[in-house]
C-alpha cells in the first residue's frame, strides 16, 4: 500500500510539473506581434507649424499646416518678377518630405511643359521659398518623431 501511494505521488509530481511550466516567448515574437498592430503608412500626429498647434483635432492641424505651406509659396512667388507670353492655368506637383527634426525638403517637382517653358526658374523659386518657413514640428508615431512624405498640388495661374 505504501508503494502504491509512493508511486501515485511520484506520477502526480511528474504530470503536475508539466502544468506549471511557463511558456517562453522570444523577443522576436513579441516584436513581430507588435509590428502587426502598427500601421506603417499612418502617423498619429501630423507635422505642424506653431500657429496650428492650438488646434486639438489632428485633421484640422494637418489642414492648417498645408494651408500655411501653400500661403508661404504664394507669398514668395508673388514677390518674383513673373512675365509670361501666354496665359497660364495649370497645376504643378510638389513631392515634399519632412525629416525627423522638422527639415522640409522638396524631393521632386512635376512641372508641365507649358509652365516650364515660360517660367524656367520656378523650381528654384519654390526651393528658395522654404527658407522663409517657420519651424516645423515633425510628425509623430508612438510619440517618436518620424520622417513623412506627401504630395502637394500648386495651382499656377498667371493672366
Amino acid at each position: 500500500m505504501v508503494k502504491l501511494r509512493l508511486l501515485l505521488a511520484f506520477v502526480l509530481c511528474f504530470t503536475s510539473c508539466k502544468d506549471l511550466e511557463t511558456q517562453k516567448v522570444s523577443s522576436d515574437e513579441l516584436v513581430q506581434e507588435e509590428l502587426k498592430t502598427i500601421k506603417m503608412n499612418e502617423v498619429e500626429e501630423y507635422p505642424s507649424f506653431a500657429i496650428c498647434d492650438s488646434l486639438k483635432n489632428q485633421e484640422l492641424r494637418y489642414q492648417c499646416f498645408k494651408t500655411q505651406l501653400a500661403l508661404n509659396f504664394q507669398r514668395q512667388l508673388s514677390n518674383k518678377p513673373i512675365i509670361v507670353e501666354t496665359e497660364l492655368n495649370d497645376t504643378i506637383w510638389l513631392y515634399l518630405s519632412i525629416s525627423e527634426v522638422g527639415d522640409l525638403k522638396i524631393e521632386r517637382v512635376e512641372i508641365p511643359d507649358t509652365i516650364a517653358l515660360q517660367l524656367p526658374e520656378l523650381e528654384l523659386w519654390l526651393k528658395d521659398s522654404l527658407d522663409s518657413l517657420p519651424r516645423i514640428t515633425p510628425a509623430n508615431k508612438r510619440s517618436i518623431p518620424v520622417k513623412t512624405a506627401f504630395k502637394m498640388p500648386v495651382l499656377v495661374k498667371v493672366d
